[in-house]
């Protein structure tokens, strides 16, 4: 009965590969194809293999994807100096009203980004940053700043007392035990706030939308909804965009993957 069981869960977890990656490879396949080819076999091979496709995407995105490099990292950098001093605060010291402070970072998780748009909006506006990086930076860097802290406060209550009680014993100062004890120890829950905030901040599509104008700022993800391209062409030349900017993220989560999985479940089980 065991055995029956493994195999009805092997084929599960195929069926579910299956409809993973069957996506990806309609994406693949259909990159390279014309307009025409892609409505009458869209789910085959291409009979004729159209890089072409590819050449004239990459110079529609190259510009909006640095722009969004820069934005990406920007965010990050952003997210885990304030997220990591907020959470070492929050879990190292007891101060009057320390609670309340989590309590109301914690509720901004419980806000639907739409909600804040306007505000948001209206604020960049009257501080001259409409289409501008800094506008493109400061909101989503709040924003995912919040879930940031959660997930590090929680990292961080779970490491060892004693560690601190000898660092303290030591005389070492709390910068020195924050970068030399916490940080380290931390690596995992790190790795998972970085890929989370980039794939935030990378595939985020309303905010550029509406505090962006033009092309000096444009993100990647507005840029390939304006992709030129001829009617013989078509979707092909939209899909070949697809896959080129989701290059930095595949490449990014390839290298992550398993602290990505560990920071996870340090960051949701305290240990």
């Amino acid at each position: 009965m065991k055995k029956v069981w493994s195999v009805i869960g092997r084929i599960l977890l195929l069926f579910i590969l299956f409809l993973t990656l069957f996506p990806f490879y309609l994406l693949l396949v259909n990159s390279v194809k014309w307009n025409e080819e892609i409505v009458k076999t869209p789910w085959g091979l291409a009979s004729e293999w159209h890089f072409g496709n590819y050449a004239k995407s990459i110079v529609q995105v190259v510009h909006p994807m640095v722009n969004t490099f820069i934005v990406t990292v920007s965010v990050i950098l952003i997210v885990l100096v304030v997220s990591t001093l907020a959470a070492y605060a929050f879990s190292r010291f007891q101060f009057k009203g320390s609670t309340l402070f989590y309590m109301i970072i914690m509720a901004m998780l419980m806000i639907p980004g739409f909600v804040l748009l306007i505000p948001q909006f209206i604020q960049i506006t009257n501080l001259g940053m409409f289409n501008t990086y800094w506008g493109l930076i400061f909101p989503p860097a709040a924003a995912s700043s919040a879930t940031a802290t959660f997930l590090l406060r929680t990292s961080m209550d779970g490491l060892s007392k004693s560690l601190f009680e000898a660092a303290d014993m030591e005389g070492a100062k709390e910068l020195q035990i924050l970068t030399k004890i916490v940080v380290p120890l931390s690596k995992p829950t790190l790795s998972t706030v970085i890929i989370m905030t980039g794939l935030a901040a990378w595939n985020n599509y309303l905010w550029p939308l509406v505090s962006t104008t033009g092309e000096a700022t444009q993100q990647i993800s507005v840029a390939l909804t304006k992709l030129v391209r001829s009617t013989v062409e078509g979707d092909g030349i939209l899909f070949s965009g697809y896959v080129i900017a989701s290059l930095p993220l595949i490449i990014l989560f390839c290298f992550a993957s398993k602290s990505f999985v560990s920071g996870l479940t340090q960051g949701a089980v305290k240990g």
